[in-house]
């Protein structure tokens, strides 16, 4: 199967577990602007369904920013955000580029507000070793620890070769001295609340999931240890 055989079916896949599964999807990846009103390059890359990852940081950055600005004391950073929507919109619509830059700056004011373990950014997970292929399970999260010390992310997982997906928007996941817990607020199909546990180690997080089917296709699963992108 080739790189673009494989992205293919995996927009097919995704766009069928959305329409089946849309009333259980958390509803925390909301960029910072109106989609409707998107006309550049970068903002309809945001906006793109096939993006998620995107809309998400960049709720987030908002998010951050405006808390930081609400703090004070944070000038200089803050004064550097005209210079990053320079950079950010020299990557016009390369998706890569645009994850990049929004990692970058996101890391720089998560930690002005009080991200001290560093866990904000992008993680990804691979299969390898003897008998993987192109279209082996893999899987994408972002992370973001908010101002008020709660976690929010977007995972994304494709499992096995017929393409099985995952893709959840969480808010809310509250930390304790290890780890941060999401609770679905919207009962499953089973009557279930989906719970993921989010747990920082070096340079990685480890994702555990229960009673997530309905983000799911029948065999797909957000559990696995993803290393940070660099």
């Amino acid at each position: 199967m080739t790189g673009a055989e494989f992205h293919l079916m995996r927009i097919l896949a995704l766009a069928l577990l959305l329409a089946v599964f849309s009333a259980g999807r958390a509803q925390a990846g909301d960029p910072s602007f109106d989609c409707a009103r998107a006309s550049t390059a970068v903002e309809k890359a945001i906006c793109d369904e096939q993006n998620p990852g995107l809309a998400s940081r960049d709720g987030a950055l908002a998010r951050l920013y405006d808390a930081l600005k609400e703090e004070g004391g944070h000038e200089e950073l803050l004064d550097g955000q005209k210079a990053w929507l320079r950079s950010r919109d020299a990557c016009g619509a390369k998706l890569n580029c645009l994850e990049r830059r929004y990692d970058e700056r996101l890391a720089e004011l998560a930690e002005a507000a009080g991200d001290e373990d560093q866990v904000t950014g992008g993680y990804r997970y691979r299969l390898t070793g003897e008998g993987v292929t192109p279209d082996s399970d893999r899987g994408d999260a972002f992370v973001v620890r908010e101002a008020d010390g709660t976690l929010t992310g977007h995972i994304s997982t494709v499992s096995g070769r017929t393409f099985f997906v995952c893709e959840v928007d969480f808010n809310g996941a509250e930390p304790d001295e290890t780890a941060w817990t999401y609770t679905g607020s919207e009962a499953q199909t089973d009557g279930s609340n989906c719970t993921l546990t989010v747990t920082p180690k070096s340079n990685a997080i480890e994702i555990s999931s229960e009673n997530c089917r309905d983000y799911c296709g029948a065999n797909g699963y957000f559990d696995g240890t993803y290393k940070r992108v660099k």
